[in-house]
């Protein structure tokens, strides 16, 4: 992490990366109003994304999403100063972000980027943002005879449904065909070629982990008995019996499916429970449907 200049500093730095010109304009907000990122050492960066915006002057709205963004220190972590809520039309003094050099990064993914400067009104009203809102809530459904109903999640851009897999039941995303779409007909077809074959698929998944993980398993098997033993004390200094080597049939055999996800390119990763092997980490085994499995890993 880098270290902090001082806060004037570095807000001086964080402004210069935008326009001077302060504008003002109505904004939606989104799901994602209160996370912050570190910007340098005790400095965050707080950001809130808006589904669309709305001209003071002639009412005009520009339905393209676009975010705020600011700088807080520490003491600031309650509200990150302005305290935003989701769903919420708010007036707002911002300054829009400087478009990058063609070969920098997207002028396009820019163009809608803003500091925001302060907060003029809250929970105001907008016809034009409020149908914005009313569209963006409406739900959005996937029937298929085969896998399930899955409901359009438009936050993340993809379809969920809890589908029984096997004798587990498993959390399936199904990515749009577009961003911000309403379809996701090419991860359902790649989906369904999976799922009509579940007990098949299952078994290469539970096999692929046990091949690329039962040795981490085991480090962490060995370094779980060392904790043991120290914390027994000198008095038991025998520890008793050391548990058995995981194998790789018996790593399989432990981890259960919870969650699966897949794009209409047939990009997939399945989530297994781990069975404590590794303290609750969860398993991913990543790959495409044509090209078969990649990786392996744990994470969280």
């Amino acid at each position: 992490m880098l270290k902090s200049k001082g806060f004037s500093k570095e807000l001086e730095a964080f402004c210069a990366e935008y326009e001077e010109e302060v504008q003002e304009m109505l904004v939606l907000t989104a799901e994602h109003v209160g996370g912050a990122c570190s910007y340098v050492e005790g400095i965050w960066r707080p950001s809130a994304e808006f589904l669309a915006s709305a001209d003071l002057a002639d009412g005009t709205v520009n339905r393209e999403k676009g975010q705020l963004s600011w700088l807080a220190q520490e003491k600031d972590r309650e509200g990150w100063i302005f305290k935003l809520k989701p769903f919420t039309i708010y007036r707002v003094k911002c300054r829009r972000r400087k478009g990058k050099k063609s070969g920098q990064e997207s002028a396009v993914r820019m163009a809608n980027e803003y500091m925001l400067v302060e907060v003029a009104g809250r929970g105001l009203r907008n016809e034009g943002l409020s149908q914005v809102l009313e569209e963006y809530k409406r739900p959005v459904f996937i029937e298929d005879e085969l896998c399930g109903r899955f409901e359009l999640e438009r936050a993340y851009n993809w379809f969920c449904a809890e589908v029984p897999w096997l004798s587990d039941e498993c959390r399936v995303s199904l990515g749009c065909d577009e961003e911000d779409g309403e379809t996701a007909d090419g991860a359902l077809a790649a989906f369904r070629e999976i799922y009509a074959d579940a007990a098949g698929w299952d078994k290469k998944f539970r096999a692929f982990a046990a091949e690329e993980l039962t040795e981490l398993a085991n480090d962490w098997q060995d370094t779980d008995d060392y904790d043991d033993e120290e914390d027994a004390g000198e008095d038991d200094a025998s520890g008793g019996d050391c548990s058995a080597p995981v194998t790789k049939a018996a790593f399989a055999k432990r981890i259960a499916i919870r969650e699966f996800s897949i794009n209409a390119e047939g990009d997939y990763t399945a989530y297994y429970d781990d069975d404590d092997m590794f303290y609750g980490h969860v398993i991913m085994i990543e790959g495409n449907i044509r090209d078969g499995m990649d990786r392996a890993d744990i994470a969280g």
